[in-house]
């Protein structure tokens, strides 16, 4: 039986374009990068892991849209959101996801858009890997003492938001809503907030 590997991705969340889209109060989309490339994690206290550039692509160009947003790797809940659309850079697989209208999907973006739940985890397949091992193993002494794989080509299953990922440099960048900006306060928000008016009238 073939197994999904998860592996956690995270970073600080920053809110760098917000715009009216989809129905007033409700969260219609997020963005992130969900995999970086080319950085070591530590897996438990037994070995590295890094996923080789556009190690993905091949899986995001086919599944494409098929792939779940998921809450916490809960295969056994309905999907808080699902991929529109994947970009490969030299430093991450970055997706884009629609936000379901449940309320347990709006309720994990309000999450994500607080900075609560920025944490991007990703469940994979690896199908070609290379490994890495260490003559002197002794993982209490750190990284340098540990074996070490490189997944050079993986099938990606779903990702997931969560509060435990293992990077840091990696997560929810983007949280989108028609009228979360109007209790932010900001210029922008009161921009968007007079042409939403104006189009009412």
């Amino acid at each position: 039986m073939i197994e999904t590997e998860v592996r956690g991705y995270r970073a600080a969340l920053t809110l760098d374009r917000l715009e009216v889209d989809g129905k007033p109060g409700r969260f219609s989309m997020m963005q992130g990068r969900a995999v970086p490339y080319d950085e070591y994690a530590t897996i438990g206290m037994f070995y590295r892991e890094r996923h080789a550039v556009n190690s993905l692509k091949r899986s995001t160009d086919t599944a494409a849209r098929a792939l779940p947003l998921l809450l916490f790797h809960d295969a056994q809940s309905f999907p808080v959101g699902s991929a529109t659309q994947w970009r490969h850079e030299a430093d991450g697989v970055y997706g884009t996801w629609k936000i379901s209208d449940s309320a347990e999907a709006q309720r994990a973006a309000s999450a994500a858009y607080d900075g609560e739940l920025t944490g991007l985890s990703v469940g994979f397949i690896p199908e070609r890997s290379s490994w890495e091992h260490v003559e002197d193993w002794a993982p209490d002494l750190g990284p340098d003492h540990m074996d070490a794989v490189t997944h050079l080509e993986s099938r990606l299953v779903e990702v997931s938001l969560t509060p435990t990922p293992a990077y840091d440099d990696a997560g929810v960048t983007l949280v989108r809503t028609a009228w979360r900006t109007r209790q932010r306060g900001t210029p922008q928000a009161d921009a968007w907030r007079s042409r939403v008016d104006a189009l009412r009238r």
